[in-house]
């Protein structure tokens, strides 16, 4: 039974990591201070930590990513109420399909999972180059449900999706460049086929956000109306007008705010009745992607969040279209929806273990006299135990000067290095006591409070950044952090977590914090004796396809979980991450070629008496096993005192 005081901080943890924020009720803490997921925003859920043990101790190591399929079906079925409940509203008279951008997430369980349960919806699917073509072409086998061919084209990639009608899928191929109607209509006529085109167009109007350049003048797709006229005319004077189904527009991914996807849909909207004057056939309206998702939970028009809901989007959408056909006397065309991050991004959770702790400080206790008597460690000392409240700002800048003095007088050969190691200590201690004095004060420079970003503990976790974070290292997105347990304790520690990359950019630099972002994470005390294990979350948008291989650290485990009838956990798939053996064979390192390297190299050696045979067995033998294992670290390991390797190293590091 949890007392008064641990369900005290389960409360305040919750505003910390402000989970009401950004979770969508998908996350929680319980009483015992556990992570929970509710895959389908309430009810029934899941305690992560007890996952990860389970996990852990089958032999799937951390970094595991987490798959929830639960939260993907909930996705799709919100999207669609949302859409519904604005349909029934507004006495819309067409229906919504959502068709799912795939180049968001690719993962073929992915796919499936939301191609089976968007199956009563006729979900369809979005692709935007060969490759993703292949693999939907074959995949996507919801009747009447649309596929949508978008992106450049050459004349393959049309036969493709032209011949795809000829097996039961609607494909419609979207005009992105003019070129790409002569294209259609010469292959359409070599194979007798009847096609369905839609044409993109190129809105004047922008998006807000770090994507805002996907439309207007310079944006990289879509037509110009002098180029939707001459297509029109075009397929007029092919008498194959009747192919146009589908007007489509895009103004960026992520879109933060509200406003200017009103100002799009006004346009795009008048775009469509004009059309629709032009060639009645026209039905769809797809009103693209871009519906965002609040990342920080401040819900603002911020980078990283949103000043709309879902079913705010909604009504906007289904309004605008309903209103404009209305003014114009023309019926009302299916809406259609690219809503890849809405429904992917809070599905998946990278979990990854803590491995080691860089302390500004081996200890808050104090620092004793030092080594010897030269001037500046004395008058460093004097500071130490002379700083209080009044004075600290004056003490703070005579020791800035005194750490540029400490290393002039090394660098010159008049400090020795025992010396400069504790004038190195002393420093720290003396900003932490003086940050901790300042917080007296009625007022705070700014200097001192600027001191808060130096005093960060380092905390090394097993992942990479490049790999699982992308968007992280590249558009500073934020991704919620959080420990998944000890979350009935209060976390102690102002930290900024790291990778295990040898990059300097190899880390998270911001956090959510109760509504604001911080460049710290509230962690607790690190126990090398049991694990402590972070999860990092909304990650199941754009990160996995987008991740890379720097140090060649690869795709880590991942598993997808659902609940049973019962309500209780079952893993329904386990994807291995990448093996050594793998990542080298993507830049061209064969694992033959290099045991053979290595074999003749152990030879040598063999020969010249540096190695005897029983060393050469074991250094093929735990060669060849590496080649085989994870490109992460064993870290269960590096709580085994009895493993010398990984835990040796470890224990230099602390």
């Amino acid at each position: 039974m949890a007392s008064k005081q641990q369900l005290y901080q389960v409360e305040r943890n919750k505003e910390r990591y402000w989970t009401q924020g950004w979770s969508e009720g998908y996350f929680d803490i319980n009483d015992r201070g556990n992570v929970v997921v509710r895959p389908s925003g309430e009810g029934a859920s899941i305690e992560l930590n007890a996952l990860v043990k389970s996990l852990v101790s089958r032999g799937i190591e951390a970094p595991i990513l987490f798959r929830f399929d639960g939260i993907l079906k909930d996705r799709i079925d919100r999207l669609h109420l949302a859409f519904e409940s604005a349909i029934s509203e507004f006495q819309y008279q067409n229906i919504y399909q959502l068709a799912y951008p795939i180049k968001v997430n690719q993962q073929r369980h992915i796919v499936d999972v939301i191609r089976t349960s968007g199956k009563k919806y006729k979900l369809g699917l979005e692709v935007g180059s060969k490759p993703e073509l292949l693999a939907m072409l074959s995949a996507h086998d919801t009747e009447g449900a649309l596929l949508l061919c978008n992106g450049y084209k050459d004349a393959e990639y049309i036969e493709l999706g032209l011949l795809a009608r000829k097996i039961g899928r609607r494909s419609i191929i979207t005009i992105e460049q003019s070129y790409e109607l002569d294209l259609v209509l010469e292959i359409a006529e070599k194979y007798g086929l009847e096609a369905e085109i839609g044409l993109r167009m190129n809105p004047s109007s922008k998006g807000s956000g770090r994507w805002a350049g996907s439309s207007g003048e310079l944006a990289k797709f879509g037509l110009h109306i002098h180029e939707i006229i001459h297509c029109i005319e075009r397929l007029k004077k092919e008498k194959k007008e009747h192919w146009l189904k589908l007007l489509h527009f895009h103004i960026g991914s992520q879109i933060t705010s509200i406003v200017p996807i009103k100002k799009a849909l006004r346009e795009a909207t008048r775009m469509y009745t004009e059309i629709a004057k032009l060639c009645p056939s026209i039905s769809f309206f797809n009103v693209g992607g871009g519906l965002g998702i609040d990342y920080d939970g401040s819900k603002t028009s911020h980078d990283s969040s949103v000043d709309y809901s879902m079913e705010e989007y909604a009504r906007d959408v289904v309004y605008a279209i309903g209103e404009g056909c209305d003014a114009e006397n023309l019926p009302h065309p299916v809406i259609v929806s690219e809503s890849g991050r809405a429904l992917v991004a809070h599905h998946s959770i990278l979990v990854t273990e803590v491995m080691d702790v860089s302390s500004l400080l081996e200890s808050k206790n104090g620092i004793g006299p030092p080594p010897s008597e030269h001037p500046l460690l004395v008058e460093f000392y004097e500071l130490y135990q002379t700083v209080e409240p009044r004075n600290c700002h004056e003490v703070f800048h005579d020791v800035i000067h005194l750490q540029e003095n400490t290393i002039q007088e090394f660098t010159q050969g008049k400090m020795g290095l025992v010396e400069r190691a504790y004038a190195d200590r002393i420093y720290r201690h003396l900003i932490y006591k003086i940050r901790q004095l300042s917080k007296k004060l009625n007022y705070v420079p700014r200097d001192i409070e600027r001191l808060d970003d130096k005093l960060l503990d380092i905390y090394f976790c097993n992942f990479s950044v490049f790999q699982s974070l992308p968007d992280a290292w590249a558009i500073d997105q934020i991704f919620p952090v959080m420990p998944i347990h000890r979350l009935n304790e209060k976390p102690t520690r102002r930290a900024q977590v790291v990778d295990l990359s040898c990059d300097s950019d190899g880390k998270i630099e911001r956090y959510v914090g109760g509504k604001k972002i911080q460049n710290y994470l509230p962690l607790h005390d690190f126990d090398y004796s049991s694990p402590y294990y972070l999860g990092i979350f909304l990650v199941g948008a754009y990160q996995e396809i987008l991740g890379g291989l720097h140090n060649l650290f690869g795709d880590t485990n991942a598993v997808h979980v659902d609940m049973d009838e019962n309500g209780n956990w079952e893993i329904k798939h386990q994807i291995e991450g990448d093996t050594m053996s793998q990542v080298l064979s993507y830049v061209q390192y064969s694992t033959p070629d290099l045991i053979e390297r290595l074999r003749r190299s152990i030879e040598k050696a063999l020969r010249e008496g540096q190695l005897t045979n029983e060393e050469s067995a074991l250094l093929t033998r735990h060669y060849k096993q590496a080649l085989d294992s994870y490109t992460y670290l064993v870290v269960e390991q590096a709580n085994n005192e009895s493993t010398s390797t990984l835990s040796s190293s470890l224990g230099i590091l602390r």
